[in-house]
């Protein structure tokens, strides 16, 4: 059983872990966890590289208690708060537990994080461990700053990972569970993504994260991916077109993942330029699996005309529409809104009229924006419009849980500083 540790915009999250593991068995969500079963623990460290919206994975190794796992549900959660620790042997084994991670050659760096909240108090019992370890002749030295749960980029420096001595104590009633970390996301390799880029300042760049979770969408949920022995996913079979690259990074996240084809096209020559320089960092930075690509000029209104659909067999498409002007709190208002929804939505229009003459069949995984306007969204509300002529909307989530995208059927990626936002669909069209 494993433990995900969710980013801010949860439903994203869980909508990814569901594209990548499809036949897992969800048995607890909430806004900042997922709690499933039935996941192949060798492929879920071969994929948990390309999870971009998990910031860590626990394994269960112990309860302690005479209860059984059980499916939480609300009545349950409500009793977290009057969870506690009730006996010293409870204590010693958590301590024995932990102790089995250790060895006598070295100093055992450590760290207990608690979940959930519990009386015992974090500080009083992290104290109470190291005095345990010293009299079992352990040399032991605990990392939690302040006696507070530690920072993800903290078990990568301080090499918890590898030594599974990162600990999770999850309360729930009466019952103990111990996890160790098994992944932390990689927070150095987005400094190595992000800063080098050829950039355009006046357009919009689509966030890493955002753009490989996007990757992760259009895969299918029947079948789920294979991974490799390197710790990525074997792309084998999926090769993704970006018509609208702007600055290419959906394309370039591409690569990164592995992806053996990837296709882009764009109306702008000089992000072409940009875009070719980007390629060669990647592919000399970054590990790479890369066979094929190709790079057109193309204005996405006559993608009926493009010759990367014409000679190559795309089976997903990947994207984010240019969205217009860079708006600011003191510059954007109703007006200028309308004005870019009706510029964009022509687009659109046609872009998805031509999908269907031409019969691309295979999966859409596509980002609109809406627009924050004095703390009231104003949504591109062309965009269902549009959809609903041309598109089926799949869905992001099994259909046994209680998780629900948009009244659209998309998922929203927001940002408290910006006023552009973004809107994430899942798309097929219509036969």
């Amino acid at each position: 059983m494993f433990w995900f540790e969710l980013w801010r915009e949860y439903k994203l999250s869980i909508a990814e872990i569901y594209s990548l593991y499809p036949e897992m068995e969800i048995v607890y969500f909430d806004e900042k966890i997922l709690v499933a079963d039935n996941i192949d623990e060798e492929k879920l460290f071969n994929i948990a590289p390309n999870m971009w919206w998990t910031i860590k994975i626990f394994k269960m190794t112990k309860q302690l208690s005479s209860w059984t796992w059980f499916r939480i549900n609300k009545n349950i959660r409500k009793s977290f708060n009057d969870s506690e620790i009730n006996s010293e042997l409870q204590l010693s084994e958590i301590y024995n537990e932990i102790m089995s991670k250790f060895t006598h050659d070295r100093k055992n760096n450590y760290a207990i994080n608690f979940y959930w909240n519990t009386r015992l108090n974090q500080k009083d019992y992290l104290l109470k461990a190291k005095k345990y370890f010293q009299k079992n002749e352990f040399s032991s030295r605990f990392v939690n700053s302040d006696f507070q749960n530690i920072k993800s980029y903290l078990v990568t420096k301080e090499k918890l990972l590898e030594n599974k001595t990162d600990f999770n104590l999850i309360f729930i009633g009466d019952s103990i569970y111990i996890w160790y970390t098994v992944f932390v996301q990689d927070i150095d390799s987005y400094s190595k993504r992000d800063f080098w880029k050829t950039r355009d300042m006046i357009v919009w760049m689509l966030p890493p994260k955002l753009a490989q979770m996007m990757i992760n969408f259009s895969r299918s949920n029947k079948k789920p991916p294979t991974p490799l022995s390197q710790g990525v996913i074997d792309s084998e079979n999926q090769v993704i077109y970006d018509p609208f690259c702007g600055l290419w990074t959906v394309l370039l996240e591409s690569i990164i993942a592995w992806n053996t084809e990837v296709y882009w096209s764009d109306i702008s020559s000089e992000m072409i330029v940009a875009t070719k320089k980007n390629i060669e960092y990647i592919k000399e930075t970054f590990k790479n699996n890369l066979k094929k690509f190709e790079i057109v000029e193309l204005d996405a209104k006559n993608i009926a005309n493009s010759p990367i659909l014409k000679s190559h067999k795309i089976n997903s498409i990947v994207t984010e529409w240019y969205l217009w002007e860079i708006f600011w709190k003191n510059t954007i208002d109703l007006e200028k809104v309308k004005k870019q929804r009706q510029l964009l939505s022509q687009i659109y229009e046609e872009f998805f009229s031509w999908l269907k003459k031409i019969s691309f069949w295979w999966r859409i995984v596509i980002s609109f924006p809406f627009w924050e306007i004095k703390w009231k969204y104003n949504y591109f509300d062309e965009i269902p419009d549009i959809i609903h002529k041309y598109c089926f909307i799949d869905p992001f989530f099994p259909s046994d849980i209680e998780l629900k995208p948009s009244r659209s059927g998309s998922l929203f990626y927001k940002r408290p500083d910006q006023t552009v936002w973004r809107e994430i669909f899942k798309l097929r069209i219509k036969k």
